[in-house]
């Protein structure tokens, strides 16, 4: 079900690119693609492994097919918070939000990457009844307070995406108190909204709440499953980030 969801939003962001020729439709693109890939190794890794597809073959599929499907999402929520905060704070405020911003970001990408050079693949054959042929394990690690590079990828994320729906929602109150000099009331956050808050808060949120699940659930099978659904929340949202202008230019011309 998830693959239908990619594939559908990987062509939308394809013909949006070819459409409005902007480059920030990349991240979702690039995310659904790698993603759809991404669990097409694994469905071909299923069908076939008993003959024709070897483990090592899935695994360096994995590593390639996992190697784009969620840091683009993370550094497109990096850009969007800078364009959001530009034209509230005054320049040294901006910088330090934009430093702080652009750190978790770097951590969550450095901690995914290791966790991703950090899996090994397993032959799991016999113990499932050749049911299924191949799986992933990480290697054991020791790591400070984090303890493995998995959790690490899970707490930089909640960090980042904390920071960011902080900022967000301080941002939408200062709109709203210093609105006084302008012609409209709420114009500020009016045009904050036409420009995606509420897809960057749902995203933000989304973030959180099933990376907390994740964390608390993280030796259980269910964590699989609050990937592929938090990949899904991901993606959609961070297209409507995107094509939030569009949609909302698209939606003035139809009623002229």
């Amino acid at each position: 079900m998830s693959d239908c969801f990619y594939l559908w939003y990987f062509v939308k962001g394809f013909n949006k690119i070819l459409k409005t020729r902007d480059w920030r439709f990349a991240f979702p693109l690039v995310a659904a693609f790698f993603a759809f890939c991404n669990n097409l190794n694994d469905i071909f890794s299923f069908l076939f492994s008993e003959r024709h597809y070897s483990c090592e073959t899935f695994m360096i599929l994995f590593r390639i097919t996992a190697a784009f499907n969620w840091t683009p999402i993370s550094w497109l929520q990096a850009i969007r918070l800078i364009s959001f905060t530009r034209v509230f704070y005054k320049k040294s405020i901006f910088l330090i939000i934009t430093a702080i911003n652009v750190l978790f970001s770097a951590l969550y990408t450095l901690f995914y990457y290791l966790n991703l050079l950090n899996f090994n693949v397993v032959e799991i054959g016999e113990s499932t009844d050749k049911f299924m042929f191949c799986s992933i394990k990480q290697d054991e690690i020791n790591l400070p307070v984090i303890q493995d590079y998995t959790k690490g990828v899970m707490i930089f994320d909640i960090c980042d995406s904390t920071f960011s729906l902080s900022v967000l929602l301080v941002t939408a109150l200062m709109a709203l108190d210093k609105t006084e000099h302008l012609k409209f009331h709420h114009a500020k956050i009016k045009r904050m909204i036409e420009e995606g808050l509420i897809q960057f808060i749902i995203l933000t949120i989304s973030k959180i709440g099933l990376y907390s699940v994740m964390f608390y659930f993280v030796d259980y099978m269910i964590v699989d499953i609050v990937w592929d659904i938090l990949s899904v929340i991901v993606i959609i949202c961070s297209f409507r980030l995107v094509n939030v202008k569009y949609k909302r230019i698209k939606s003035k011309v139809l009623n002229l």
